[in-house]
């Protein structure tokens, strides 16, 4: 397993498995996306362009260190994230997370400070053949292809094992560990995005498309951070 930056055997708090993840990347407008973060942060950059993702996957097996995995928690989610830098550390920031379960929601706001929405949405994976809808907001058709040999910015965009949170006073971090992302091409993406607008960014026109294989996930406690001064 891939763990973070810091001692693997680091207690974990929470874990599940997340599958049917479709990373859709796109360069957007850098003065936005500084003007959305935290003071603490700063944007990461790949070849000097500022980058989000739109990201829907199906979240399973949600179990704490006592628990077996909690029954009748299943969940799909969106989030709209983009890439950045504490003290030098690279993460993601989520500028939000939708699921359509209120008790996925509650835990995330209430103990991880992370800033999920409740909001309608609906996927399905059926023979190579995804698709993934959540009204007034971001839907999506695809057909899954064949393995793709991750290159520089695949890496980039997807080997993430450190996000960032603000609960409006401080800034929090979570480590994550996970096996490395096995990634597939896409072909005959067809999308609407009327996600993105509603954070003050043009909607994805060019996006980059990967499937990703599920992983099992584990999430370390989260731990808040020093404010830079």
């Amino acid at each position: 397993m891939r763990p973070s930056n810091d001692n693997q055997s680091t207690r974990w708090v929470i874990a599940q498995r997340w599958s049917h993840v479709q990373f859709l990347s796109f360069r957007s407008d850098l003065e936005v996306i500084k003007n959305r973060l935290p003071a603490e942060l700063e944007v990461d950059l790949f070849d000097g362009s500022a980058w989000l993702s739109i990201v829907p996957f199906y979240m399973s097996r949600i179990r704490f260190p006592v628990t077996p995995a909690l029954p009748l928690v299943s969940l799909w989610e969106l989030n709209l994230r983009t890439y950045v830098t504490y003290r030098g550390r690279p993460g993601v920031f989520f500028l939000t997370l939708d699921t359509d379960s209120r008790l996925g929601q509650w835990i995330a706001t209430r103990f991880f400070h992370l800033p999920y929405r409740v909001r309608k949405m609906k996927g399905d994976v059926d023979e190579g053949r995804y698709t993934f809808a959540a009204p007034n907001s971001f839907s999506m058709e695809s057909e899954i292809g064949p393995a793709a040999e991750s290159d520089t910015l695949d890496l980039w965009l997807t080997e993430r094992y450190h996000l960032y949170t603000t609960d409006g006073a401080s800034l929090y971090r979570g480590d994550v560990a996970h096996e490395p992302w096995q990634l597939r091409q896409v072909t005959g993406l067809r999308w609407e995005d009327r996600l993105s607008p509603q954070f003050g960014f043009d909607p994805a026109i060019d996006l980059r498309a990967r499937y990703a294989e599920p992983l099992d996930v584990h999430f370390k406690p989260f731990v808040k951070l020093p404010k830079i001064k």
